[in-house]
This record gives structure tokens, C-alpha cells and sequence, in this order.
């Protein structure tokens, strides 16, 4: 089956225009080059933006490289569907920190993480991933408790943010959370990753 090989080269295409995108968003802004809380906030912003490229870049890979499952032509539109995502979160980046750059951050977390609970679930059902569901439980809500913190949490600041009418520290705060939350989600990955390495037949 072609598929994967089409999946990944589609996600590959849609992760560089995005990554040009920000690219042309760096070199655009002179702002960023002043040492003021306006441009850390707006480089806090460019690294969460990174990570999340990259994050989306490794959940294809590891989905298409450790597990068989058996693609829907849904799994054809969902990277689009991402791609919007990230050029909304790149297109927000400015002087003037917006909450609405912390709802698209939540969003892309939301669909990130139902295309990845979908996909896991289509690949518990194939037999050539028994060695490595086997003595794992299926997932539950409460396996979901920390994507949704972070989700709830991005919502609640950008909130706070627009309520008391654009404080700085709420922004910084935001950053913070979001490059945490981007780590974490890395350390997640690597993890994943080396579990199904270690997986034997």
C-alpha cells in the first residue's frame, strides 16, 4: 500500500511551507531584534510555533514508521486541516501579543492529539502491532488528563489575557506554559519512540 508513503510526503510538504512561513515572519520583523518584553514574548512565540512544527512531524512519523493501520481517506484531509493551524499560529505572531494566537496553540493540541488516540486505535487492531498493545490497556479519558490541562489552561490564559486588557506578565506566563507544555509533549514522543524500538517480536 502506497498510502503511508503519500501521508508522509504530504505532512513533509505542509511542515516546510509552514516552517518558510516562519521563517518570512522572522526576517520581516525588526521588533524581534529589540531587548524589550514585546520581543521575548514574540520569541516565545516563534519557539512554541517550532516545536509544535516539529511535534506534528514526529506524531506522522512515528504513527507511519512504528505502527501498520489501515488509513481512511479522512487521514488524507486531516494534515491540511493542521496546516491551517500552524499558518494561523505563524500568521499571529506579532509586536502586540494576541490571545488569539494561545486558541489556535489549544486547538492544534486538541487535534493533534485526536488524530494520534484515532490512528493508535486503528493500529491496536491489526495483528502486526500485538507485540507491542500487548499487556497495554486500551486508553481512557483519563489518559487525556494532561492534553486537556494544557488545552483548559491555554483557553484560561488567553481569557485572563483579554479580560485584563493585555498585561505583560500574562503573556510571559502563557509563553512559559506553552514552551513547557511543548517540552513535555517532546520527552512524550521520545518516549513512544524508544518503546516501540524496544518492541519485540
Amino acid at each position: 500500500m502506497q498510502f503511508p508513503v503519500v501521508l508522509v510526503t504530504l505532512v513533509s510538504i505542509i511542515q516546510a511551507l509552514a516552517l518558510e512561513l516562519l521563517w518570512g515572519r522572522i526576517t520581516e520583523a525588526d521588533y524581534l531584534w529589540e531587548l524589550d518584553v514585546e520581543s521575548i514574548v514574540a520569541w516565545g512565540t516563534i519557539t512554541v510555533t517550532l516545536l509544535g512544527i516539529l511535534q506534528i512531524w514526529v506524531l506522522y512519523s512515528t504513527l507511519i514508521i512504528g505502527f501498520s493501520w489501515r488509513p481512511s481517506l479522512r487521514d488524507s484531509v486531516l494534515p491540511f486541516m493542521l496546516g491551517i493551524q500552524e499558518f494561523m499560529m505563524v500568521s499571529l505572531i506579532n509586536e502586540q501579543f494576541s490571545a488569539l494566537w494561545l486558541y489556535v496553540l489549544a486547538s492544534l493540541f486538541l487535534f493533534a492529539n485526536y488524530i494520534a488516540h484515532i490512528s493508535v486505535r486503528r493500529a491496536r487492531a491489526e495483528p502486526e502491532n500485538e507485540p507491542f498493545f500487548r499487556g497495554r490497556s486500551p486508553a481512557t479519558w483519563r489518559d487525556f488528563r494532561w492534553p486537556f490541562t494544557g488545552i483548559a489552561a491555554f483557553c484560561l490564559l488567553g481569557m485572563l489575557y483579554t479580560a485584563l486588557g493585555n498585561p505583560d506578565w500574562v503573556a510571559l506566563l502563557a509563553i512559559v506554559a506553552a514552551n513547557i507544555a511543548l517540552a513535555i509533549q517532546t520527552v512524550s514522543s521520545r518516549n513512544l519512540w524508544r518503546a516501540i524500538l524496544e518492541t519485540e517480536d
